[in-house]
């Protein structure tokens, strides 16, 4: 023992001790007076945005609200109310004036406003539609049926259709009405407005719609140019500096009162803040110039410290990876030569008691997780067979086709053995699957969303984790959900964890049982649900105790179970 050299006397220690206590100081002080600068030059342009969006949203909004009433007293004009309640007992003459009488007052509430593309009625009961551009036509039934069936508006008023906006009213309500009054908005006008001259400096400009539905975005650029940025844009939802394209751009986002809109700023960072750039330039040269004082005279002075610490941390990671033929040696007697010596005999230890007990855990494991898998069964087989059956009854062929298809993919994935994992895209496309599947059982009460984010394709994962979770959700959340069911499927992922969310809308699970569920994975008890405790043992045998499964109460009152998986964990192949 008395050839080790304890820490505090050595060279080492005292060389970075004396180098960090002259650079600290420095470089603190240089890095608080740049991020000062930049600072207060962000709060300058964040106060302009602001003013910049609040007039621009306010006259807008102002606009919106004003179309809106226009089109609401519209709803009451007596030729309007005249053609749709009595047409039949009008003489022609007294017709023809109503129909003209309302297509001159649709010219002028569509001349009314910028923003109004074109106001037009649809008239089922006289097949007609007048509109302020094109004046007399007959109606679409279609086009009525695409209207008037949108029984569930936006929370600002607004529809969507075909990348089109529209004001939609009816009368006397929208399920059943007898005409319909659309205003469409320009969204060309919109995009006029929020040119360049509303941006500062080379910012760019955007409309985007927070409805849920088809996505509406209005912008101030070229699509075809500027589309990676407005999708990177779009991706990073939060946050006042964002990151697209290896640039960094200021953000400010504006919400409308009228519509369930946001207006968003963007400028570029570097632009901006060009009269601080220098103080970041000097900043970076003195940190540049740092490190390369430390680099030169750590490596001729602590040249026999670096390259054998290097030596040992890649013999570390060799007995990591399972290799224990490693043998290192030293030439210089010195506190390294102990060390050496030290590892070698903890190595020759180790490999002996890997070999004795090795086989032995590998083989259990693999008995465990094979006993685990098989007892995974599809539970809705019978009532796949009974729509099937039913689809049949009713000459439903197309219905008979896809239920199959479905079905025949479900079976080949679920007993197929060649392997214990598959890529996680398609075990995703497996869930998509059997989404399908209950979606031709379900119809219009269920509906199912996928979000995926991250390299799914690098990623391989056990079989059959995803589909238990969204058939619990369906027999435990949504068995008795009679419309407006929801099941929400959210992956993310990166280099070293995967989180999978199943989130449910429906009946969700009392306060103690998510307790007691808590309490038998901590403990290692099986639960009652052999499904979602097959999925959880799985992934621990497989991946280590940092992965496994979490049942949590969601935030729309149903049940929110979140799957981890951890690379980092211990990976065994099994």
């Amino acid at each position: 023992m008395n050839t080790l050299f304890p820490l505090r006397y050595g060279i080492f220690l005292k060389l970075w001790t004396t180098f960090l206590a002259i650079l600290i100081p420095i470089y603190v002080i240089a890095f608080f007076m740049s991020k000062s600068g930049v600072d207060i030059m962000r709060q300058q342009i964040f106060h302009l945005m602001e003013q910049k969006s609040a007039y621009f949203v306010s006259s807008m909004d102002s606009e919106f609200e004003r179309i809106s009433r226009l089109q609401l007293e519209f709803l009451g004009d007596s030729d309007l109310q005249d053609l749709s309640n009595r047409s039949e007992t009008l003489k022609v003459y007294e017709r023809t004036k109503a129909y003209n009488d309302l297509l001159t007052k649709l010219k002028t509430l569509a001349s009314s406003s910028r923003y109004i593309k074109e106001a037009f009625v649809l008239m089922p009961h006289d097949n007609r539609r007048l509109s302020s551009i094109n004046g007399y036509s007959e109606m679409d039934p279609a086009e009525f049926e695409s209207f008037s069936g949108q029984k569930k508006f936006t929370s600002s008023g607004l529809s969507y259709m075909n990348n089109h906006v529209y004001f939609n009213l009816g009368f006397p309500q929208l399920s059943s009405s007898t005409f319909l009054l659309v205003i469409e908005i320009s969204l060309d006008k919109i995009r006029e407005e929020i040119q360049n001259p509303n941006t500062i400096g080379d910012g760019l400009a955007y409309i985007k719609s927070n409805d849920d539905g088809p996505a509406i975005t209005v912008s101030s650029f070229d699509r075809d140019s500027n589309g990676e940025l407005l999708a990177g844009v779009k991706a990073t939802e939060e946050g006042t500096v964002i990151h697209v394209q290896d640039k960094s751009y200021l953000r400010f986002v504006e919400g409308f009162k009228s519509v369930n809109w946001s207006y968003v700023m963007l400028v570029d960072e570097e632009k901006v803040l060009q009269p601080v750039l220098p103080f970041k330039r000097w900043l970076w040269i003195l940190s540049a110039l740092s490190v390369i004082v430390v680099f030169v005279v750590s490596l001729s002075l602590l040249r026999v410290i670096h390259k054998p610490m290097l030596k040992l941390l890649k013999a570390f990671r060799q007995i990591e990876t399972g290799q224990f033929d490693v043998h290192l040696q030293h030439r210089t007697r010195d506190e390294f030569n102990y060390v050496y010596d030290q590892f070698n005999q903890t190595v020759i230890r180790l490999n002996v008691l890997v070999k004795q007990v090795y086989e032995q855990t590998i083989r259990s494991q693999r008995s465990e997780l094979k006993q685990l898998q098989s007892q995974i069964n599809p539970h809705f087989f019978y009532n796949s067979l009974y729509i099937l059956y039913r689809m049949a009854q009713e000459e439903d062929y197309e219905g008979v086709s896809a239920m199959s298809k479905h079905l025949g993919d479900y079976f080949k994935f679920i007993t197929q053995n060649k392997s214990d994992v598959v890529s996680l895209d398609k075990e995703i496309q497996h869930a998509a699957v059997y989404v399908s599947i209950q979606q031709l059982r379900f119809h219009d009460r269920i509906v199912f969303q996928f979000d995926i984010e991250g390299p799914v394709d690098k990623w391989e994962v056990p079989r059959l984790i995803i589909q238990p979770f969204l058939e619990n959700a369906i027999v435990h959340g949504h068995e008795q959900t009679i419309r407006d069911g929801r099941v929400d499927v959210r992956i993310r992922c990166d280099e070293s964890v995967l989180v999978i969310e199943i989130e449910d809308n429906g009946e969700g699970v009392e306060s103690n049982l998510l307790q007691e569920w808590e309490r038998k994975l901590r403990t290692q008890d099986e639960t009652d649900d052999h499904a979602l405790w097959n999925v959880h043992r799985r992934l621990q045998l497989r991946y280590g105790e940092t992965s496994g499964i979490r049942l949590q109460a969601g935030g729309t009152g149903g049940l929110l179970v979140t799957i981890t998986i951890n690379r980092k964990g211990n990976d065994t192949d099994v």
